[in-house]
């Protein structure tokens, strides 16, 4: 039976990280219109020059506002994160056949694979879901090794059916 290490840190690099995992996964639309939302800026402009004040300001308001929503939602996570008794703690991970180990200082949980509601793999890092929005980030880089990463990719993909 295989077991794999990992070590990550609860912190701001690492919710970064997750956060824009977690919306490329689930909010890949938002992401392809938040380009979008800056055109409204020069429509914002050409509208004023035309005459039309009201939807013009509108637009050069309104336009940059939307780009920075994802911003804003990152600055909320991160915020609340800094209260948890989690913050700055470093998480050891255990991965075998039959469950998932989580480890820090005061706290320590095991899950069976089966718990998972779904998993994200990507080359930066691994999003493990247990609810719809409630994950556990792993970075590529909380791995001894990227064989290890690999590994545990791969288990990922295996034991945890995709949505």
């Amino acid at each position: 039976m295989s077991q794999y290490q990992a070590t990550s840190r609860f912190d701001v690099k690492t919710l970064k990280l997750g956060s824009a995992m977690h919306m490329r996964n689930r909010h890949p639309i938002f992401l392809m219109f938040r380009y979008f939302y800056l055109i409204l800026v020069p429509i914002g402009a050409l509208l004023l020059s035309l005459g039309e004040r009201t939807f013009g300001f509108l637009c050069i308001l309104v336009g940059p506002l939307l780009f920075m929503r994802k911003t804003f939602w990152q600055y909320r996570l991160i915020h609340s994160a800094k209260s948890s008794p989690e913050a700055g703690q470093m998480l050891n991970w255990t991965f075998s056949d039959k469950k998932v180990h989580q480890e820090s200082k005061g706290h320590e949980k095991t899950l069976k694979w089966r718990e998972f509601e779904d998993r994200y793999l990507s080359p930066k890092g691994i999003l493990l879901y247990l609810q719809k929005d409630q994950y556990f980030i792993l970075p590529k880089s909380a791995f001894l090794s990227q064989e290890d990463f690999e590994a545990v990719s791969k288990m990922c993909e295996t034991k945890i059916a995709a949505l």
